[in-house]
């Protein structure tokens, strides 16, 4: 009997953290920097390789304490391991990129990123309230830590503390929200609680409104839904741009693989009818991501936009309630998490070669960085939509669930928003290539190490490639919603 049971993955990841904390403490502070990394990046590997036979495998399992006693309850299906394979995937990337771009306190930021991605899947793999409540817990304090770790800079010290008034909200109202689907259904379980509030005389009762209400509220700040987005702007310039990558790139997603589980098993749309306010959720969040993305001229703060109308169409297409919406939206997670860490990567190495995020001092980068700026511009050219990148495939099939669907007007805003998104993506595009520099001796830059260069170099083809041949990723998202009882 297992009180807290865990799957394989995250053993390997918990065993890795401990690791890299102890490798990196007895190997002083020269070779920290290697031993951390390797330590981690292994770990990262291993639990990726496991999640990966899984899932090709079809494996499912569900296990805990035996009825009757309290525990954790682990569920393992083809979403949660779809979801931590993009998770991980960023992670490897993440850890490979920070060998170089990172310069000092090499042990403690190497076990923070373990510590992140504990929290992380353990909320994708847990079975009950409780588990998932704890490890987003986890998963929160891990990545103020990590937004915080320039603690000598006062932006990253306002950045983290919005940051943490914010999370510390969004996770009141998510505790506040499972004690009301505790009390209502007497179980702690997703199982038990969609056994009772499936029911139409639940999904009346005034506090199951509430819950409904409360749940989706605490979500929807880690997902930086609007009018929930305003730590996210300011959280991502200030962190260390591999943070910052996998902040947008994935910690955000948390929040959707929330509403996708919980939507979908534990509030059923027959019940709660919650699909008209979570379009409406997912058109203002895109449209005032795009808008605002559009203004910015530091680097950094347009791509943190970026990443809120992105999350925007990922809610647009799960509220169509369809099978192209929720495909498209499973899918664009993935295509997103490639095209956004590969743009803060990037961004990163015009960073930490120019030492400055504002794209009037960035002008002519590109030209002196011409790895960088190409890896950069594919990045850019797949958010905007265009057509033999990653994100144009999602984007087209979520446009193509809204014409299916009755809310099909709606389908023109979101062609708007990619319009939008297009342009400020071409614009600094253009602003790295085509503009005369304006630093002083450009001529002294290049490129960074090969340890911030092949995380780039690797993004831009995986975007190419799902980009050129989609069949097989599309597939996976398939697989991976066909584990929810109501999608077939």
């Amino acid at each position: 009997m297992w009180l807290l049971p865990l799957p394989d993955q995250l053993e390997v990841l918990i065993f890795g953290a401990l690791a890299t904390l102890v490798i990196g403490s007895v190997s002083g502070r020269v070779w920290s920097r290697y031993t951390s990394s390797v330590t981690s990046t292994v770990a990262f590997i291993a639990s990726f390789y496991i999640t990966l036979v899984q899932f090709l495998n079809g494996y499912s399992a569900s296990f805990g304490p035996e009825a009757g006693i309290p525990g954790s309850v682990v569920v393992i299906d083809q979403l949660s391991n779809f979801i931590s394979l993009v998770v991980l995937a960023i992670f490897v990337f993440s850890s490979i990129y920070s060998a170089g771009y990172i310069g000092e306190r090499h042990t403690e930021y190497f076990s923070l990123l373990l510590v992140l991605a504990i929290g992380m899947l353990g909320v994708f793999y847990a079975g009950d309230a409780i588990s998932f409540f704890v490890y987003w817990e986890v998963m929160s304090l891990g990545s103020y830590l990590l937004v915080a770790f320039n603690y000598r800079e006062w932006e990253a010290v306002e950045a983290s503390l919005k940051y943490l008034i914010m999370s510390s909200t969004g996770s009141a109202a998510l505790l506040f929200g499972i004690s009301l689907l505790y009390g209502l259904s007497g179980d702690l379980t997703f199982a038990g609680m969609r056994s009772v509030l499936a029911s139409g005389a639940a999904s009346r009762e005034t506090w199951s409104v509430a819950a409904f209400a409360f749940v989706i509220g605490g979500l929807a700040v880690n997902a930086a839904v609007a009018p929930f987005h305003f730590w996210l702007p300011d959280a991502h310039p200030a962190a260390p741009s591999p943070v910052s990558a996998l902040l947008s790139g994935v910690v955000i997603k948390t929040g959707v693989y929330g509403m996708l589980r919980l939507l979908l098993n534990v509030f059923p749309l027959e019940q709660y009818g919650w699909q008209l306010g979570l379009l409406m959720l997912g058109i203002v969040t895109m449209t005032v991501g795009n808008l605002m993305a559009a203004l910015q001229d530091d680097i950094k703060r347009l791509l943190a936009f970026s990443s809120i109308a992105n999350i925007g169409y990922i809610v647009f297409g799960i509220s169509l309630g369809n099978q192209l919406g929720l495909v498209g939206s499973v899918l664009h997670v993935l295509n997103h998490a490639v095209a956004k860490a590969l743009l803060f990567l990037s961004a990163g190495s015009f960073i930490h070669t120019f030492h400055t995020r504002s794209l009037e001092e960035l002008s002519g980068a590109g030209k002196h960085l011409p790895v960088t700026g190409i890896t950069y511009t594919v990045g850019a050219l797949s958010l905007a939509g265009v057509p033999g990148l990653n994100a144009f495939v999602s984007e087209y099939i979520i446009i193509a669930g809204a014409l299916a669907s009755p809310f099909w007007p709606f389908a023109v805003v979101m062609v708007l928003n990619v319009l939008i998104g297009a342009m400020y993506h071409l614009r600094v595009i253009q602003t790295i290539f085509l503009k005369p520099p304006q630093r002083a001796n450009p001529e002294a830059a290049k490129e960074p190490g090969f340890s911030m260069l092949l995380p780039m170099v690797l993004l831009a083809v995986a975007a190419i490639v799902i980009g050129i041949y989609p069949s097989p990723f599309l597939a996976a998202a398939e697989a991976a919603l066909r584990s929810i009882p109501l999608v077939r």
